[in-house]
C-alpha cells in the first residue's frame, strides 16, 4: 500500500508495506492510501471543480522502474467498475490504470478535455510512467475523448476504442504512428464504423487490430476480451523495442487467447472462433506461433456448422447494408413530406426487427439489433436537428411521433408531443401520448408536472386521472 501525501519539503521515508510519495501538482494538502493490486477511487484532480479519478497499480509496482499506463474513459464516469474490467490485463501485463470519474455528457467537450489533461499530468508527474508507453481507452463517447486526446500527446503509443472513435486526417502524422485497436459489439450498428477506422489506419501503415464481442451499443466487452486487446499493446511494444522481450509473458498471452477461442468453439460459435484465430495468426507470427495457429484454423473450418455460419453471416450483412440504405432514404423522405400515414409502416418495421431478435438464428439476431440501433440513430439525429431548427409545429410533432414508433422508450419524444399538442389546442393527443409514455414504465412524477406548455392541461381532471392510474398518485 502507498501513502501519497503532499508535503512542503522533499521526503522519502520508507514504512513497512508503505511508500511515501510527493505529489507536487496537488494544490491542497491531502493524504491518500493507494493499495497495490486494487483500484483506489476519489483522487482529486487539481484545477477542476471537484472532479476525481480512480487509479490502479499492479501488485508488483515499484518506483524503481517505468511503467506503461492506460487512461480510461467511460461515458457515464463509472471509473471503478471500468478499471476493474481492465485489472486482470493490467496486473498480468504490468499496466497502471487511471480512469476518469466524470459523466462525459455533464460538461462541455473543452471542459472534459482540460480535466482529462489535468488527470494525465497528475499521473505522469506522480508515478513512474514510461513516456513511450502511454495509451488511451474508452467506450462510445469515452472512445471519442480517448481518440481526441491523441492530439494532446504526440508520444502516445496507442488507442483502444470500443464502439466508437474519432479521427481528423489533417492531424494524423504518418511519421509518428501509434497502434489503433478497435472493439465492436456484434449487435451494435457502429461495428461497421469501427472497421472503417481500422481501414483508415491500415492505409497509413499504423499497427492495427480489431476484436468483436457479444454486445450492444453502450456495452463494455468482457474482461477477457479486454485482456486480449490490451495484449495487442504489449506485444507491439515488445516488437518495437519499447518493452523488453519476455517469452514467459508471450506464452501466457497466447494461451489466454487460445482459451478464449476454445470457449467460442465449445459454444458452437465456429465462425467467430475462426475470425479470432485469423487475427492471432498475424498477431503472433513474429513469436513462432504462425504454423500452430494455421493448423487450428484448418480444424475449425472442418467443423460441421462452420460453413453454414459463415454463409448466414455473409447473407445477413448483405441484407443489412441494403436495409440501411433503404431506411435512410425512406426516413428522410417521410420527414420532408411529414407523411403521418407511414408512421404505421415504421412501427411494423420495428415489430419485424423484434421478431428477428427472438428468432434464435445468431446472424439474424445480431443483424436485427444493429438495424434497430441504426434506425434509432437516424431518427434521433433528425429529431435533434428539427428541434433546434425553425421548423413548424407539424414537422416537430411528426418527428416526435416517428421517434415514439421507432424507440418507445424515449421519454423526450413523448414530452415534445404532449407539449406541442397542448400548445396547439389538442388536449386529446397530449393525453393519449401521456398514457403511452406511462405504459412504458416511466415514473418521474415531478417531470410529468413540469412539461413545457402544459400549464392548463396539468390541472385538468383527465391529466391527473391518467397519472393516478399508473403511479397511484397525482397532484391535482
Amino acid at each position: 500500500m502507498f501513502i501519497f501525501k503532499h508535503i512542503p519539503a522533499p521526503m522519502n521515508k520508507k514504512l513497512p508495506f508503505l511508500i511515501l510519495l510527493l505529489i507536487p501538482l496537488f494544490t491542497l494538502a491531502q493524504e491518500l492510501r493507494i493499495a497495490k493490486g486494487n483500484v483506489t477511487k476519489g483522487i482529486n484532480i487539481p484545477g477542476s471543480q471537484g472532479d476525481t479519478f480512480s487509479i490502479y497499480t499492479p501488485s508488483q509496482y515499484s518506483q524503481d522502474k517505468k511503467w506503461p499506463v492506460i487512461f480510461i474513459f467511460d461515458p457515464k464516469g463509472r471509473a471503478t467498475s471500468t478499471a476493474n474490467l481492465f485489472r486482470p490485463a493490467a496486473e498480468d501485463q504490468g499496466y497502471i490504470l487511471a480512469a476518469l470519474e466524470l459523466d462525459l455528457k455533464s460538461k462541455s467537450l473543452d471542459s472534459v478535455i482540460n480535466t482529462s489533461v489535468s488527470m494525465m499530468n497528475v499521473v505522469t508527474g506522480t508515478f513512474g510512467i514510461d513516456p513511450q508507453q502511454i495509451y488511451f481507452a474508452g467506450m462510445a463517447e469515452g472512445a471519442q475523448i480517448a481518440s481526441a486526446l491523441t492530439l494532446m500527446n504526440k508520444n502516445m503509443a496507442g488507442i483502444l476504442a470500443i464502439n466508437n472513435s474519432f479521427v481528423n486526417p489533417k492531424f494524423v502524422n504518418n511519421q509518428e504512428p501509434y497502434m489503433f485497436i478497435g472493439i465492436g459489439g456484434s449487435q451494435d450498428y457502429m461495428v461497421y464504423e469501427m472497421e472503417n477506422y481500422l481501414k483508415f489506419y491500415d492505409k497509413r501503415d499504423f499497427p492495427t487490430e480489431i476484436y468483436y464481442f457479444e454486445g450492444k451499443e453502450n456495452d463494455w466487452p468482457s474482461s477477457s476480451v479486454i485482456y486480449n486487446a490490451v495484449s495487442g499493446f504489449t506485444l507491439q511494444a515488445i516488437k518495437d523495442g519499447s518493452r523488453p522481450a519476455d517469452n514467459e509473458l508471450v506464452v501466457k498471452l497466447y494461451k489466454h487467447e487460445l482459451d478464449y477461442v476454445e470457449s467460442l468453439r465449445r459454444t458452437r460459435n465456429y465462425y467467430a472462433a475462426y475470425e479470432n484465430l485469423e487475427r492471432m495468426e498475424e498477431k503472433y507470427a513474429q513469436f513462432g506461433y504462425e504454423v500452430e495457429v494455421e493448423d487450428r484454423m484448418k480444424d475449425v473450418k472442418r467443423t460441421k456448422g462452420y460453413s453454414a455460419q459463415k454463409r448466414d453471416f455473409k447473407q445477413a450483412v448483405s441484407y443489412e447494408r441494403e436495409q440501411q440504405a433503404e431506411y435512410e432514404y425512406l426516413l428522410t423522405s417521410d420527414v420532408m413530406t411529414q407523411n403521418f400515414q407511414n408512421i404505421g409502416w415504421w412501427a411494423y418495421q420495428m415489430d419485424g426487427l423484434e421478431k428477428l431478435q427472438n428468432s434464435g438464428e445468431k446472424a439474424k439476431v445480431d443483424m436485427a439489433y444493429r438495424l434497430e440501433g441504426y434506425l434509432d440513430f437516424l431518427s434521433r439525429r433528425q429529431f435533434d436537428d428539427i428541434m433546434k431548427s425553425n421548423a413548424g409545429i407539424n414537422a416537430k410533432i411528426f418527428i416526435s411521433v416517428l421517434r415514439t414508433a421507432i424507440n418507445k422508450q424515449d421519454p423526450e419524444a413523448y414530452f415534445k408531443i404532449i407539449s406541442l399538442a397542448s400548445l396547439d389546442g389538442d388536449p386529446e393527443t397530449a393525453l393519449l401520448y401521456l398514457e403511452d409514455l406511462l405504459k412504458t414504465g416511466y415514473d418521474d412524477y415531478e417531470k410529468l408536472y413540469s412539461i413545457d406548455g402544459t400549464l392548463d392541461l396539468k390541472f385538468s381532471e383527465e391529466y391527473n386521472a391518467i397519472i393516478q392510474k399508473y403511479l397511484n398518485k397525482s397532484k391535482y
